[in-house]
């Protein structure tokens, strides 16, 4: 099984013009969080499916 970038997913997104305010806002996390995503940790199951979505629908 290979391991998620959600370090790629979090940045598409940035370029892709919503912030990490908002990728916080849209899965009700703190933005410290989306930033722990960023650097290697792990969302859970929920907001990792989530995050995908939102990246498949804007993706680059």
């Amino acid at each position: 099984m290979q391991k998620i970038d959600w370090f790629m997913i979090i940045s598409d997104l940035k370029k892709a013009g919503i912030s990490g305010r908002e990728i916080a806002r849209r899965l009700d996390v703190s933005v410290s969080t989306v930033v722990m995503w960023k650097n290697g940790s792990s969302p859970s199951y929920e907001k990792g499916v989530k995050l995908m979505q939102m990246w498949e629908s804007v993706k680059i």
